[in-house]
């Protein structure tokens, strides 16, 4: 809500260098009463704005439905999705996130935590690319209390979402038990600025790595269609450095699947050892239903079933269709 107000509020007198803005909002209906509150706050606001708002009514059953994930990435996975839609539909240039500084320093915790390498450990910085999207979080540097005195100068009605309350989410327990622990007992305070730091020198470091590493992929990736199937050559894979490996296998997943988010490192590693050594004809059951080919000519093919149990033979049909 602070976001849409400062980037909103500019009156009639609209200045060349303010941008034409859209309210975009996703009602994942996981809330119910609660969820349609907070999607007629935003409308509320944007009509008091004089800003077009554009709406997805998300199924909640399907996110509850979805194999191998948990109901926050679920959940994350689907806005996102919608976010895009409207994105290209509006002809927008970008998606502009209201993440800031306590946000990154509970992601940076707990990627800490997780061991996260270069990647996860940058968390996100003031300017991204997730699945082709240009994202934009101008408020990074603002603290929590920050946005909420400026919601409160403003006299915006906001939602406490009540989920956040509940302990047994490890973000949440980041947020009311680790980080207050921290603030109390660092050298450095305050520590969810120093966090938040750390991870911005990060990411940094690690768009250099994803520039690279993408611009690798996009050279080198191949499709075929109907069904729609995702290939890499092994030796391209391979050629500058194992290091690179990794990171691009993630991208093969993250694109097989249409995700912004990479799949575990346990099933990273696995798709690195298949791409290293497999012979031709090899296939490795994947996440989600995601099957994995190693073709005669070196070719590391990734196909998404659309039912989970499917005969060899016929798979193999698939994947040699051209």
């Amino acid at each position: 809500m602070a976001l849409l107000y400062l980037m909103g509020s500019v009156g009639d007198d609209h200045p060349d260098w303010a941008p034409e803005i859209v309210a975009a909002h996703a009602n994942h209906g996981l809330r119910k009463r609660a969820a349609d509150a907070d999607q007629k706050r935003v409308e509320r606001l944007a009509a008091r704005l004089g800003i077009p708002f554009r709406l997805r009514v998300l199924d909640p059953e399907a996110i509850r439905g979805r194999r191998g994930a948990s109901l926050e990435e679920a959940a994350r996975d689907a806005r996102y999705r919608a976010l895009a839609d409207i994105v290209r539909r509006s002809r927008c240039d970008a998606l502009v996130l209201a993440h800031h500084q306590d946000d990154l320093a509970e992601t940076f915790f707990m990627r800490l935590l997780r061991g996260s390498g270069l990647t996860g450990l940058g968390g996100f910085g003031l300017e991204s690319e997730v699945a082709g999207l240009r994202v934009l979080r101008p408020l990074i540097e603002w603290t929590r209390d920050e946005l909420r005195a400026v919601a409160r100068a403003a006299r915006l009605d906001w939602g406490e979402d009540a989920t956040n309350r509940d302990l047994g989410p490890m973000r949440n327990r980041v947020r009311h038990r680790l980080l207050p622990y921290l603030e109390k007992t660092t050298d450095h305070p305050p520590a969810a600025r120093m966090l938040a730091r750390t991870a911005r020198r990060l990411a940094v470091e690690g768009e250099a790595l994803r520039v690279f590493v993408g611009e690798t992929y996009t050279r080198e990736r191949l499709e075929r269609s109907r069904p729609r199937r995702v290939g890499l050559p092994r030796d391209s894979i391979l050629r500058h450095d194992a290091a690179f490996a990794p990171y691009l296998v993630r991208l093969l997943m993250m694109d097989i699947l249409e995700s912004a988010y990479p799949p575990s490192e346990t099933r990273t590693r696995e798709l690195v050892e298949f791409a290293l050594d497999a012979r031709s004809g090899a296939l490795l059951q994947s996440e989600r239903n995601v099957v994995v080919w190693m073709s005669p000519d070196g070719v590391v093919w990734a196909y998404r079933k659309p039912e989970r149990r499917i005969p060899r033979e016929k798979l193999i049909r698939v994947f040699e269709k051209t």
